[in-house]
């Protein structure tokens, strides 16, 4: 009963679009027929050994676990239905483990209302059912119940091993060839409770296995020399990690509106359309600073495993200082910078004497200037993480930025298309805003200003989302800007400005630049080069 719950009336959203999703690719009824059936049936025979497993366990496991598995699966086809989401590892990792304020901002009572609808009712009449239908305790009963049992679980692996073939067979009927990715693979994140729990396995795996990786991680500063060209003594580096921020709404790389009007007129800004290395902020934050060498990529839906340490110790290396000022709650990341000094959101929106308790990212901005203020002779890096783009929009900018209108103000109304855009380019343009402030404190400095953004973000009718599994990732959800500037000073050196210049060359080649390149380029463009190998040249965008 449980098992029917959870595979077929749950899914019954998925189901429908999955249908009609199969007939728009041109799929003859008989096929979208087959394929739908084969699906249903591989995830009826998933929760069929999962409920009848959590039964040997024993009837209070059964039910404790049985409230458990449905009010997940049940939140989790809220976002499904809701946003359009793909449930996978990525969405797992950043409720797990990311900003809880981010997180929060997509809670509202429609979530409420489903769960008590479609998770506590049908629960309380389940729990009814089992307790009416408990087996006795007599031996004669307990063998049946047994028997039962061992009948359920050969019916789920006949099940299985059946939908298993059937959907890897339409698949290669319709691709005229073995998919890239495992048709069943997909069916697991296409369905709760699936793809959560396939999600949440690999969290823990991956977690198990990197701290049992980090302290192994090879380091690229012990393994390789890094030369400076020219001196650095009097070098300020800024890096500036944006959030859900897509190159193709930015007006300087060439979008409608003029969402980007100030760093539109800097004469020594270099932009590149760029792709990121994943999907989901901590996946990101995992790869995009690492030696592609230093990474293995996952297959399927695996994530990378990261066996290199990030470019942050190369400046360690070079005798550069870290200082570190985030909006967002990344720790981990920002362990692994390893910065001499770091202050996070709540602290900094509690020393803003502006008085205000809306996290802005202008917030940072006092943060930059005392930084440089406490290391005036260079030498310095300074690592921004902006709350950016991040959903809901409207809230990531102040109300006089609001120039595009109207705004989805509110997580819990169906906002339009128009709403969302809206919402995000003022975003953007508040972002411009900030940044153009941030150089004005870089100007009369040798600085060297890298700016990305973690991932892109799908945008559509009343949804807004990324963290899509990287193998079936809308393609929108990986467009991020790369953009570097310089300022005259830092110009005024002639090692530099020839870097520079090959940049330039490159960036209006067309070249799109990718997340990978960031280790090679953000050495590179401060002229710093590797003999033996530890920068490649390839991927050095300045070279």
């Amino acid at each position: 009963m449980l098992a029917l719950y959870l595979a077929l009336c749950l899914n019954a959203p998925e189901l429908v679009e999955r249908g009609f999703a199969l007939t728009e690719a041109g799929a003859r009824g008989g096929t979208w027929a087959t394929t739908l059936a084969a699906e249903a049936g591989l995830v009826l025979a998933v929760c069929l050994l999962l409920t009848v497993t959590l039964s040997c366990l024993g009837r209070a496991v059964l039910l404790v676990s049985g409230a458990v598995l449905t009010l997940l699966s049940v939140a989790a086809s809220y976002y499904m239905v809701r946003y359009d989401v793909v449930i996978g590892y990525g969405i797992v990792q950043a409720v797990l483990a990311s900003d809880q304020a981010l997180s929060r901002e997509k809670l509202g009572y429609e979530l409420v209302v489903w769960l008590l609808l479609l998770g506590v009712a049908p629960l309380l009449a389940w729990w009814r059912f089992a307790v009416r239908h408990k087996p006795g305790h007599q031996s004669l009963g307990r063998w049946r119940s047994w028997l039962h049992r061992l009948v359920l679980l050969g019916a789920a692996l006949g099940l299985a091993f059946a939908s298993d073939a059937a959907v890897r067979h339409q698949a290669e009927q319709h691709h005229g060839l073995k998919p890239a990715v495992s048709p069943s693979g997909l069916v697991a994140h296409r369905y709760v409770p699936t793809n959560w729990l396939s999600g949440l396995s690999m969290t823990a795996a991956n977690r198990a296995t990197g701290a049992m990786r980090e302290h192994r991680l090879s380091d690229p500063a012990e393994h390789y020399t890094y030369q400076e060209r020219t001196p650095l003594d009097e070098v300020t580096v800024v890096l500036v990690i944006g959030e859900t921020t897509r190159h193709d709404h930015l007006g300087l790389l060439g979008y409608e509106r003029d969402t980007t009007p100030r760093l539109s007129k800097e004469p020594s800004l270099v932009a590149f359309r760029a792709e990121s290395c994943d999907t989901s902020t901590r996946l990101s934050l995992a790869c995009m600073f690492v030696r592609p060498e230093g990474v293995v990529p996952g297959q399927g839906f695996a994530p990378d495993r990261i066996d290199e340490q990030k470019v942050f110790s190369v400046f360690r290396e070079l005798g550069f200082t870290t200082e570190l000022f985030a909006m967002q709650s990344e720790v981990g990341f920002y362990h692994r910078v390893g910065p001499d000094y770091y202050k996070m959101r709540e602290l900094i929106v509690a020393d803003a004497q502006s008085g205000h308790t809306q996290p802005l990212d202008g917030l940072l901005l006092p943060e930059v200037e005392n930084s440089l203020r406490r290391h005036p002779d260079g030498r310095h890096m300074i690592v921004l993480h902006l709350k950016g783009s991040h959903f809901l929009y409207s809230q990531r900018h102040p109300r006089s930025f609001a120039r595009w209108t109207p705004e989805c103000l509110n997580p819990n109304q169906a906002c339009s298309r128009e709403q969302l855009i809206n919402s995000y380019d003022n975003s953007v343009l508040y972002g411009d805003y900030v940044v153009a402030q941030m150089l004005d404190h870089l100007r009369d400095r040798k600085a060297l200003v890298v700016f990305t953004s973690d991932h892109g973000e799908s945008i559509g009718d009343g949804l807004h989302f990324h963290g899509t599994p990287r193998a079936i990732a809308p393609p929108e959800q990986r467009r991020v800007p790369l953009i570097f500037w310089a300022s005259d000073p830092m110009l005024s050196d002639p090692v530099h400005r020839s870097a520079f210049d090959r940049l330039r060359e490159r960036a209006a080649s067309g070249d799109t630049a990718k997340h990978q390149q960031l280790f090679a380029s953000m050495l590179g463009c401060l002229s710093v080069a590797s003999k033996d190998g530890g920068i490649t040249p390839s991927d050095n965008l300045c070279h």
